[in-house]
């Protein structure tokens, strides 16, 4: 099987980035069928292999977005002019690849919009479905408000759903849009999150620091302004100070000018750590490194002329910082329980 990197620029030339996101982890592969009639032809079959819950948001979709993206497949590759190409694909479950739910975020959008549309044009029985609807709406919740993404779904199950359209929209045409129009905000949102942040990385363990830098990237996702490319300063400062506040122990690190620094104090609780598990000038320029990302965050915070690349390079910065000492502290774990 092959990966969908052509069909992910060509559906972003077309501005369908809901649809180049969903296909980010997809590998494709085309089999040629032979069928016999009359005459013998051929035909070819595509096949889609998605982690879930990426494939089963595939194989929800509607038939004119099922369309494109074959088409957006297709668009790399070379087809015989004696043969039928597919005008559809089957998606099946790639085993072995688990995603976190902020990834998983865009696709259970994806299935609850299509769920929400189906059973309001007599695809879907309520009673059949409203199980699955309601986990992934308050996972969607729970996930979209922690990195500040807005989703303003108001119907927590499909019965409510079932008396707001049979009261508000009588015609299919209707319930299609107003569904759309409610998605369409978050969709946007997460499916653009993954083109603009770095690699988010693995869960250090420590909730604060981890649901801040979440935050932060959420906010970086929405961000279209020097605002809000501001408050992207001060929600990396805020994970600095959380990682402070998680390494730091002032009955075992002292601070490098005497004073013991406040609860907020990120740079001297870090700097205190710093010296005391990697101390002298074999390490100065990873200590170096750290003051230099509390003090961009900083920068960031407090400047009026905030700029998007700056509020990605903070970001970045501050998520490198995190893991540096998330290493530094598991090796000075292993060192204590040594002695």
């Amino acid at each position: 099987m092959h990966p969908a990197t052509a069909a992910q620029s060509y559906l972003e030339s077309l501005r369908r980035y809901e649809l180049a996101a969903l296909v980010r982890h997809t590998r494709y592969s085309l089999a040629k069928v032979e069928e016999v009639a009359f005459i013998s032809s051929f035909r070819y079959r595509l096949t889609l292999a998605s982690p879930q819950p990426f494939a089963d948001a595939l194989a929800a979709l509607s038939a004119p977005d099922q369309r494109r993206i074959t088409e957006a497949v297709l668009s790399g590759e070379s087809l015989a002019r004696d043969v039928a190409a597919p005008t559809g694909y089957w998606s099946s479950a790639l085993p072995g690849t688990a995603l976190s739910e902020h990834d998983n975020l865009l696709p259970e959008l994806i299935l609850n919009r299509e769920l929400m549309i189906k059973v309001a044009t007599g695809e879907g029985r309520i009673d059949e479905v409203d199980d699955y609807y309601r986990a992934r709406h308050l996972r969607a919740k729970e996930v979209a408000a922690s990195i500040g993404l807005r989703y303003e779904n108001s119907h927590d199950d499909l019965w409510d759903w079932y008396h707001y359209y049979k009261e508000h929209l009588p015609t299919y045409q209707e319930r299609r849009a107003y569904v759309r129009g409610l998605f369409a905000p978050t969709i946007d949102a997460a499916s653009k999150m993954h083109a603009k942040l770095p690699p988010a990385r693995e869960p250090t363990g420590w909730r604060r620091v981890d649901r801040a830098l979440a935050k932060a990237r959420g906010r970086m996702v929405a961000a279209a302004n020097e605002e809000d490319f501001q408050e992207v300063g001060l929600l990396c400062r805020e994970v600095l100070i959380s990682v402070g506040q998680a390494v730091y122990d002032p009955h075992v690190h002292q601070s490098v000018d005497g004073v013991t620094p406040s609860l907020t104090d990120a740079k001297r609780m870090l700097e205190a750590f710093l010296h005391s598990v990697v101390p002298g000038d074999g390490f100065k320029e990873v200590r170096a490194h750290a003051r230099a990302s509390y003090d961009l965050s900083v920068n960031l915070q407090h400047r009026r002329t905030a700029t998007r690349q700056l509020a990605s390079l903070c970001l970045e910065a501050t998520s490198s910082t995190v893991e540096v000492f998330a290493i530094l502290a598991e090796a000075d774990r292993s060192r204590s329980a040594e002695t």
